[in-house]
């Protein structure tokens, strides 16, 4: 109810925010556009005449504003205002210059066939020249909101990693000095130091999954190739604890190896699993890390929750949430259904 609640909150605002702007927009074409006739024609026409030049004025005026915009915004779904400033304002020029051109032609040619004025070389280049003006002053608006909306974004987004990224330090501090992790580690290792080969592979595993905490703590992202063999080890530490009552199945190509991550979410979602659900013999849990549509890493795991549940923070998924709006401004997917709890991270490409 709370989520239905505030998602409304969110689309009424979004509302009010379009039908404040359509008002603005509406009269801002309908105050140029007679502005533009009188100064130009007011005073040497009326009556018939008159009307149809505001007419043509009017339609110019909501083509070219409604076009600028709808410009304005396929230029930035293009580039991005701070890293390709240079593509983004030649985009934006050429297109909105060839964009007046094709709109004034249409009214040089209404205003000498429908209006019945003739225009000689000065008073068409005058339709051209102001009508860029107009384009421009339009365009430089929407830019400065736009420039403005994306500086807000980025600086929240930013203060979101921030915040999530010190939480996440918080929570691997917090796992190194787990006494219930250690001494289930511990009590591991006596059952496996009695000459069995094993044996060595545990301790290998906890000490590359131990560097692997340290190593990346400092990192936005990782490579999915090493996230996934750290999970690998973790897997192991934890199979070795629980036995055949954990299967962690990893299915992915290594065509997918080059796509980025962030740090220990994979293994964090692992741990999700074990920690609220039941493994025993009567209640295996399965856990299978897979890709689905070459889109998304899916960690999956059957549900069956632990009557007594363990103490939880409740920011594990909240943090890799946040971390992944940042990174590539995707959403993470979380669904239960048919027994399963499935979380879809979106595989995304970053330089590292």
């Amino acid at each position: 109810m709370e989520v239905s609640l505030s998602n409304m909150k969110k689309m009424a605002t979004l509302m009010a925010a379009s039908r404040r702007e359509l008002l603005i927009r509406t009269m801002g074409i309908i105050i140029v556009s007679s502005l533009f006739t009188l100064i130009e024609f007011g005073f040497d026409y009326s009556g018939a005449q008159l009307y149809k030049l505001l007419l043509i004025s009017l339609i110019r005026t909501t083509f070219i504003w409604n076009g600028s915009m709808h410009i304005i915004n396929f230029t930035l779904s293009r580039y991005q205002i701070f890293k390709q400033p240079g593509k983004l304002i030649v985009s934006q020029v050429v297109l909105l210059s060839l964009f007046v051109i094709i709109v004034e032609s249409g009214e040089v040619f209404a205003t000498e066939n429908f209006a019945g004025l003739s225009l000689d070389r000065n008073a068409i280049l005058t339709y051209y020249v102001g009508s860029l003006l107009i384009t421009f002053m339009i365009s430089s608006i929407y830019a400065s909101v736009a420039f403005f909306i994306q500086w807000k974004s980025d600086m929240l987004r930013a203060n979101a990693l921030e915040k999530a990224n010190l939480e996440a330090r918080y929570e691997t501090l917090r796992n190194q000095v787990n006494p219930h992790f250690l001494f289930n580690s511990l009590n591991t290792l006596l059952m496996l130091v009695n000459d069995n080969p094993v044996a060595s592979k545990y301790v290998e595993s906890v000490s590359e999954f131990m560097r692997y905490m340290l190593n990346s703590r400092d990192k936005e992202a990782v490579l999915l190739r090493d996230e996934l063999k750290i999970a690998l080890e973790y897997a192991f530490i934890q199979q070795s604890r629980f036995g055949d009552k954990l299967q962690v199945i990893f299915n992915v190509s290594e065509n997918y190896f080059h796509y980025a991550i962030p740090p220990l979410a994979l293994q964090m979602l692992i741990e999700n699993a074990i920690k609220h659900n039941v493994v025993s013999k009567e209640h295996q849990l399965k856990v299978n890390v897979f890709v689905a549509d070459g889109q998304y890493l899916v960690v999956e795991n059957t549900i069956q929750p632990k009557m007594d549940k363990e103490p939880s923070t409740g920011v594990g998924l909240e943090n890799i949430r946040s971390r992944y709006l940042y990174l590539s401004n995707k959403e993470v997917i979380v669904k239960q259904e048919h027994g399963k709890f499935t979380v879809m991270l979106p595989l995304f490409e970053k330089s590292i």
